[in-house]
């Protein structure tokens, strides 16, 4: 029987060949679970890129549209984009320094189409652009085309690319508050006409409204228009045909029908009143007015005026029309060619698209809703605009603004409604105020408010003003707790309290009447005749409270003169002030013969000449005897003065300072 040969393997070799059968084991385990892992990770792909899209970590083409070629190409460059960036970045710096702004505004744009998604060099470009560069330039077109140029950059490729970023959306809202709103600019007035010109290009002057809602109305027509501008020419026959007609006469359904009708078509005191004799149109301008003044076109011409309107201000001014309107609704009949409207609609934006973001600054969301209230607050103290245009020489344009208090009702709101928002988890924060950290402001707010409301007057104006005082009276206590002494006094006493105290020296109490005698004639300029009145009897009382302890000056160094002195001096002043437009001087002249203060009798023999050479110098010349009328009683008058010239006795009455 023959005996089975056995063989043990060596164990060195048994180990190896252990080893091998656990190293397979191990990579067909590694293998499937890499297959298993980019299986799950494909399958998740949609909703990981769905969440990068919703908290804005990529530029969504589909959002967007077709990305431009630089920016294509900028995405695939990898991290070769960090060291051009730096390199564009020292470059733009020193053609800056070299004055070669041109240079360093191109490279700028390669920066911002290197890094799109980061909002800082946005942020720097426009900052670079409206304040570093604007001011080495000399003419004013040159200061705002830099001006604009950081407008535009924001506007119309940092937030589109960004628009979720609070960070553009603030630093839009400071360039248009505080480098075209505010006056700490040189040339600030150089950019509010621009703006308001540019804008009113599109919307032609505010319509002349009997109250909020009809000019709310107005503003309706262009937010309800077709946002598909060529389907409407073609879907309306009447707007169709009255296309046609217009383009007969070289004017096409676009920004040239809008300018034409805002330079012809006037809703103020109509120049053509005031013109003498008639004035003939060029026949190219005269057929352009027919068309648009025939009533047969008057439904359609309002619908393709909308339309126009509507498209201009989403395709070149990048307006969300329906966001306008809602800050028309929540805050009244905001005008859009003040730069504080503008710097609402953006802050304001801001705050609403950067809820829920995820890369969010809290400093930069509290302090890009802070320009709602500080944009709110200054349509309250300049956002009245008076504008007579220039649209050949915009800069050349008369602009005034003034007080408008119908905005301070929404701006307490907006107060309240923010500070909850922001501060209703701080433990600090009570009901009914703005929270901790507005709280400061809005009292300094409210004490203006209240002093504002009181000195125009009005029943309304003087409840609100009470309502105000109230609540510094009970939400404003001093530290211990009790109410403080100066909300004890009556309204009147707090007021003018503080008016008065001021008071206290001849050149104070001489500039406190004759700026509000100012004010009251801006105001009988711009038909605000209660106001008007107002500030002149505001401009009494101070007379009255500083002539009580100088009357029985012996050598009347203290006295004032007369105060119907002092206003015939001021509207003198005014009338031949040549920085206010001639259609306001003639419609003060006007509103103030309506009044029976014999203001107009005091001054027209002194300004007949003035008068007559204003109205020549006008293109084409006013008729004097309708833009200056003299007066009624003006042969009385002279006669009277031509007796006092001999020295006959004069009688004095109360209008010349007796009381």
């Amino acid at each position: 029987m023959s005996e089975a040969l056995t063989y043990r393997l060596p164990e060195h070799l048994a180990a190896r060949r252990s080893a091998k059968r656990r190293e397979w084991t191990t990579q067909v385990v590694a293998v499937t679970l890499a297959l298993a892992c980019f299986v799950g990770a494909g399958l998740l792909m949609t909703p990981i890129n769905a969440i990068r899209r919703e908290h804005q970590l990529v530029i969504d083409p589909e959002t967007l549209g077709t990305l431009p070629p630089g920016l294509s190409l900028a995405g695939k460059l990898g991290t070769i984009r960090a060291l051009a960036i730096d390199w564009a970045a020292i470059r733009a710096e020193r053609l800056k320094e070299e004055n070669k702004h041109y240079e360093a505004l191109q490279l700028h744009e390669t920066i911002c189409a290197l890094a799109p998604r980061y909002a800082q060099v946005w942020v720097y470009a426009a900052w670079n652009m409206a304040y570093n560069i604007s001011v080495t330039q000399y003419s004013p077109e040159a200061r705002w085309q830099w001006v604009h140029n950081g407008l535009t950059i924001l506007r119309d490729q940092g937030i589109p690319y960004n628009p979720r970023s609070v960070a553009l959306y603030k630093e839009l809202a400071w360039i248009y508050w505080h480098k075209i709103g505010d006056f700490l600019d040189d040339h600030h007035r150089t950019y509010k006409r621009a703006l308001a010109i540019e804008i009113e290009r599109v919307l032609g002057a505010p319509p002349v409204a009997l109250n909020d809602q009809e000019y709310l109305a107005w503003f309706r027509k262009i937010v309800d228009a077709p946002r598909d501008r060529e389907r409407f020419l073609k879907s309306d026959p009447e707007v169709e045909r009255l296309t046609f007609q217009l383009k007969q006469v070289q004017l096409n359904p676009d920004e040239s029908l809008l300018e034409f009708v805002a330079r012809h078509v006037r809703p103020e005191l109509q120049v053509s009143q005031l013109r003498l004799g008639r004035y003939e149109l060029d026949e190219l301008t005269a057929q352009r007015m027919r068309i648009i003044r025939d009533p047969k076109h008057e439904a359609a011409l309002d619908k393709l005026l909308a339309a126009v309107r509507s498209h201009v201000l989403r395709t070149r001014h990048k307006f969300d029309l329906d966001h306008m309107w809602s800050l028309m609704e929540q805050y009244g009949p905001l005008d859009w060619r003040n730069a504080f409207s503008h710097a609402l609609y953006w802050s304001s934006l801001g705050d609403l698209k950067s809820e829920g973001y995820a890369n969010l600054s809290i400093h930069d969301q509290i302090n890009n809703a802070r320009f709602i209230l500080m944009a709110l607050q200054n349509m309250i103290t300049r956002g009245r605009i008076t504008l007579w245009p220039n649209f050949d020489e915009p800069f050349e344009s008369y602009l005034e603004l003034t007080p408008d208090t119908r905005y301070i009702p929404y701006l307490y709101d907006a107060y309240l409604r923010i500070g909850e928002k922001y501060f209703h988890d701080d433990p600090r924060f009570k009901p009914g105020t703005p929270g901790p950290n507005f709280i400061n402001g809005f009292v300094t707010a409210i004490t203006t408010w209240i002093q504002l409301l009181y000195l125009e007057g009005g029943e309304r104006n003087m409840n609100l003003a009470e309502q105000f005082y109230a609540w510094l009276r009970e939400h404003h206590p001093h530290p211990d707790g009790s109410t403080q002494g100066r909300y004890l006094q009556t309204l009147d006493q707090f007021v003018m309290g503080e008016i008065l105290s001021q008071l206290h020296t001849y050149k104070a109490v001489e500039a406190y009447i004759r700026t509000f005698i100012n004010n009251a004639l801006k105001q009988f300029s711009l038909e605000l005749t209660q106001a008007a009145m107002t500030s002149l009897v505001r401009a009494r009382q101070a007379y009255e409270y500083w002539m009580i302890d100088t009357r029985n000056d012996i050598n009347e160094r203290r006295q004032l003169q007369r105060f119907p002195l002092i206003v015939r001096d001021e509207i003198e002043l005014f009338l031949v002030n040549p920085d206010i437009a001639a259609l306001y001087k003639a419609a003060l002249w006007r509103n103030l013969s309506m009044e029976s203060f014999g203001l107009c009798q005091m001054v027209y023999d002194r300004l007949a000449p003035f008068f007559q050479k204003l109205c020549e110098s006008q293109d084409p010349p006013w008729d004097v005897t309708i833009a200056f009328p003299e007066p009624p009683g003006m042969a009385e008058i002279r006669l009277r003065d031509a007796m006092d010239s001999r020295g006959a006795p004069r009688r004095k009455d109360a209008e010349e300072g007796e009381r």
